[in-house]
């Protein structure tokens, strides 16, 4: 899983609490979350699956539990065995993923200094450096210098899976030039437009 190994009882502490409360998010139910979740860190304990990166591994990881969580909504609910209906129950989930994307970045973003805070949301709404510079009235370089330390500090405190996976389910979106800087990828994982891995140990 690149160049940081864990442990699967250290996977389980990190990664259980955020899973369980983003299905919960969508189920509404703790009971029915609690068993994705637990699914979930099964089938990566049985397929062992292996991953460029960690980022990579937590996009994974939603995309995985998002998947598991319609599976159940579709079983509940037998109106969702029509097509149309299944649809948009996909794009109710959707949004919720980007809700709770958005939640904790804006929480991240929060705790970073205030001038920092403004070159981040600018350039969130899409202002260019040279843009951002002139409406603070502080240099370019500055601005390049607090988006860097911005970034790694995001990086660090945002939850990289969520973002990934919100990339993944919104192509068309306008933050993806500054969610891939932020994220410092090039282009999304291969592993989260699977529900099921293909790349595991042998």
């Amino acid at each position: 899983m690149g160049d940081k190994k864990l442990s699967f009882k250290e996977l389980f502490r990190d990664y259980y609490p955020s899973l369980l409360h983003f299905a919960f998010q969508i189920l509404k139910n703790r009971h029915d979350a609690e068993d994705i979740v637990q699914d979930v860190f099964m089938n990566m304990w049985r397929t062992r699956p292996t991953f460029e990166n960690e980022t990579a591994m937590k996009a994974w990881l939603y995309m995985v539990t998002r998947n598991r969580a319609l599976d159940v909504l579709k079983k509940k609910s037998p109106v969702y065995t029509d097509v149309s209906a299944f649809e948009q129950l996909e794009q109710e989930v959707d949004l919720i993923v980007k809700e709770e994307a958005f939640r904790l970045l804006d929480a991240a973003i929060e705790q970073l200094p205030d001038r920092t805070r403004e070159v981040i949301r600018l350039s969130l709404d899409n202002y260019s450096v040279k843009e951002v510079a002139e409406k603070l009235n502080i240099t370019v370089n500055t601005v390049k210098t607090l988006k860097s330390r911005a970034y790694k500090f995001l990086k660090e405190q945002c939850c990289t899976g969520l973002l990934l996976l919100f990339l993944a389910l919104t192509p068309s979106s306008s933050l993806h030039e500054q969610f891939r800087e932020l994220l410092q990828i090039k282009q999304l994982p291969a592993h989260i437009n699977m529900e099921d891995v293909t790349n595991t140990d042998e």
